[in-house]
């Protein structure tokens, strides 16, 4: 399957969870994440302001801040480069051309300084730990040569056994992935 048709039947999978399956698959990935090595020993933690579609990571930018980590987000520059600013609740904020809120203020934090990426994407593949983005290329450049640990958090329907799109030369993988558990663990 091509890319843009894959994208695009992701969106449509994603934009039809209901709010309780939503939710539940928060709360599994937050569990997962929280309690994870990686998040445990970073300081700097990079993550994005989630769109409806995508994990949320507002509880995940509050949780980082209650254990007093320092919380980056992207800004997207000229030719398809991007810069991680440091995000408070005091930061302010401006909604992009693609619809995603970016910081308009602050100094760039080194790419060096940041611990943990948590990478946005439609699909990831459990075999690989390659990942399908929205199509800019923006962390597929700025990961090229990123030496911290590149983590995803994702919903069921994002994680494939294989990729299901072509993965390039160009396409950057993942260090770890941790997809949200089944709820059947929980109050049955």
């Amino acid at each position: 399957m091509e890319k843009t048709d894959f994208r695009q039947q992701q969106i449509t999978r994603l934009t039809q969870l209901s709010d309780a399956e939503r939710s539940q698959q928060n709360l599994s990935l937050q569990q997962q994440l929280f309690a994870s090595p990686a998040w445990q020993q970073a300081a700097v933690i990079a993550t994005t302001i989630s769109s409806g579609i995508e994990v949320a990571t507002q509880p995940i930018i509050q949780q980082a801040w209650a254990e007093h980590k320092q919380v980056v987000i992207p800004q997207t520059l000229p030719k398809r480069q991007m810069a991680f600013k440091p995000y408070t609740a005091e930061t302010e904020l401006t909604r992009t051309s693609f619809g995603i809120f970016e910081p308009t203020t602050g100094e760039t934090v080194a790419k060096a300084e940041i611990d943990l990426i948590l990478v946005p994407g439609l699909g990831y593949s459990q075999a690989e730990l390659a990942r399908i983005g929205f199509g800019g290329g923006y962390y597929d450049r700025y990961l090229a040569d990123y030496t911290g640990v590149k983590l995803t958090v994702a919903f069921r329907e994002m994680a494939f056994a294989h990729a299901e799109w072509p993965v390039d030369a160009y396409d950057v993988v993942l260090d770890q992935l941790l997809v949200a558990k089944d709820g059947v663990d929980d109050e049955h």
